[in-house]
């Protein structure tokens, strides 16, 4: 990877997208964060697409750890991806009828998990709820690297590659507080100090794998700790969000926090004050449905929160 691509991977781990106008890339770089753990986006073993154009879903089932299948089947529905983006163009021209745009599914995906910050002093409670701890990488190389590494492995040897780029973007000078990097530079480190390890002893993910020995449990190959309390493995959808998946918004919500990392933070706030146990009355409040319904959905998607 060079130095190009890093700064792609940067853009992608602090959620700057090319639409992003609440922020400019240079704030969000302020609170560029390690990454805590690294697991497989493909394990579904089914990708499925919705044609609201159509009123038709397109779905290719494949095996996760066999890479002609799970290549052909994303290419395939990134193709229908294709053909609906030029639809929406015609439908246009032709009624005046808008439809959105859908994003092509990354072909090298690698989920990842942020952690969690030291500095971040102005956070106000519960502020995590609102910020996605969940980020898809989309580099060739990095998929690669999760073929063979092991998500320890992967994660720290991820964000010493970081870290020397950071570095290198500095110059090495010693940064001032108000400075772009300086709050990235110290997450890093603390991060490496906070896990017992020594940052110079550890190579960086691009200096190489050849020779190495693959993983019994590559990061390709393995959930996240967090996803395994939940029973259920979701397909990988190309327009997750749209209605057309879900028998309620409120399931739809849940879900999307649940995939986002944020069902834990999104739950906080409405658990009894002296007992490890979630109100599920301020639970329904806050998801704006009945009692009823919000059990009967946590109960489907996330029963671990009621087991606490």
């Amino acid at each position: 990877m060079n130095d190009s691509d890093i700064f792609k991977v940067v853009q992608t781990l602090v959620g700057y997208t090319k639409d992003s106008y609440n922020m400019s890339l240079r704030d969000q770089i302020k609170d560029l964060l390690p990454i805590e753990t690294a697991s497989g986006y493909y394990l579904s073993n089914k990708v499925e697409f919705y044609d609201p154009i159509q009123d038709q879903v397109f779905y290719r089932n494949y095996k996760y750890n066999d890479e002609k299948t799970r290549l052909n089947s994303l290419e395939y529905i990134n193709g229908r991806i294709d053909y609906y983006n030029r639809l929406c163009d015609d439908e246009f021209k032709k009624s005046g009828s808008i439809y959105d745009l859908i994003d092509p599914l990354p072909l090298w995906g690698v989920r990842v998990s942020l952690s969690s910050s030291i500095l971040n002093y102005k956070t106000k409670p519960n502020t995590d709820v609102n910020k996605p701890t969940v980020r898809i990488l989309n580099h060739e190389f990095l998929y690669k690297c999760a073929l063979k590494l092991n998500s320890e492995d992967f994660t720290k040897r991820f964000n010493k590659m970081v870290y020397v780029y950071l570095n290198k973007l500095s110059g090495g000078k010693k940064l001032l507080v108000d400075n772009t990097l300086y709050k990235p530079i110290i997450e890093y480190e603390d991060w490496f100090m906070s896990t017992g390890q020594d940052l110079h002893e550890i190579n960086a993910l691009t200096t190489g794998l050849r020779g190495m020995k693959t993983s019994d449990s590559p990061v390709a190959f393995t959930s996240d700790e967090k996803i395994k309390k939940i029973h259920t493995i979701y397909s990988l959808r190309a327009n997750p969000n749209h209605r057309k998946w879900y028998s309620s918004p409120v399931e739809a919500q849940i879900i999307s926090l649940i995939e986002n990392g944020m069902i834990d933070g999104f739950v906080k706030d409405c658990m009894f004050k002296n007992v490890n146990k979630i109100n599920i009355k301020k639970l329904a409040y806050k998801l704006k449905c009945s009692d009823k319904t919000a059990k009967k959905f946590i109960i489907k998607h996330a029963s671990y929160l009621l087991e606490q």
